[in-house]
């Protein structure tokens, strides 16, 4: 009788454990956003980053409306780490994440250069916009200051200036002349900083820090050439 009851017990913890195992695997499935990233005592999050973890062992990665990885995922029972592979991408040499989970929250943990690395994930039900989605469209000029005083009226027609910034990472300056300048874009993955690339070798390559949305942009320069310089835009949907 007592061998029986030890068998009984042993089969319930055998299957209790594999049902665990098999919930935790479940529980990685899904549309997730990364919300936080901690490098030892830094914050590396990055920019609308997001991953989706498809049941068939795909996945795919980007951040805001880009999508820049794709591949397979796979998750290790018995050390309980997940680990992605894109056949594209540079080879993962630090290995997968230990995963847990605290009610809604996913949590990645691994070291990486004797530093603890730390990534918090939420779900989410549609791709996060991220800066560089909400600075694509046409912007005019409503507003220009220097030091904190506005200089718009220090130029005739200013109002008539012009930026198109263009999804495929060009850009277009229209002045109140009509004179056109282009030049590439290109935005930091972890701060809501652009840089404009001019093609004209006259003209300066300029980085700003911008405040976006779906109506209004405001660019403060952060280069030596426009440090102290703000600039106020609205959204048009016109040339």
């Amino acid at each position: 009788m007592m061998k029986k009851q030890l068998n009984f017990t042993l089969i319930i913890l055998l299957l209790s454990c594999s049902f665990s195992i098999h919930a935790q695997k479940e529980n990685l499935i899904g549309f997730w956003e990364i919300e936080n990233v901690e490098v030892g005592e830094e914050n590396m999050t990055p920019v609308a980053k997001w991953t989706k973890i498809n049941a068939d062992g795909t996945y795919q990665s980007g951040n805001g409306w880009l999508q820049n990885s794709k591949g397979t995922w796979n998750y290790d029972n018995e050390n309980n780490k997940y680990s992605a592979t894109d056949s594209l991408d540079i080879f993962d040499e630090f290995g997968g994440f230990i995963v847990s989970f605290d009610q809604k929250k996913m949590f990645w943990e691994r070291e990486e250069e004797g530093m603890q690395v730390k990534v918090t994930l939420g779900p989410i039900h549609e791709l996060p916009m991220a800066t560089s989605d909400y600075l694509e469209g046409m912007w005019q000029l409503v507003d220009m200051s220097e030091k904190g005083q506005s200089i718009l009226e220090d130029f005739e027609n200013a109002q008539e200036h012009k930026l198109f910034i263009r999804w495929d990472r060009m850009y277009m300056k229209f002045s109140p002349e009509g004179k056109k300048l282009t030049g590439y874009w290109h935005i930091n993955g972890h701060k809501p900083e652009i840089t404009l690339l001019p093609h004209q070798a006259d003209e300066n390559v300029e980085s700003w820090r911008v405040e976006v949305n779906k109506k209004e942009l405001i660019m403060t320069g952060i280069s030596d050439s426009n440090k102290m310089i703000e600039r106020k835009y609205i959204r048009k949907n016109t040339f």
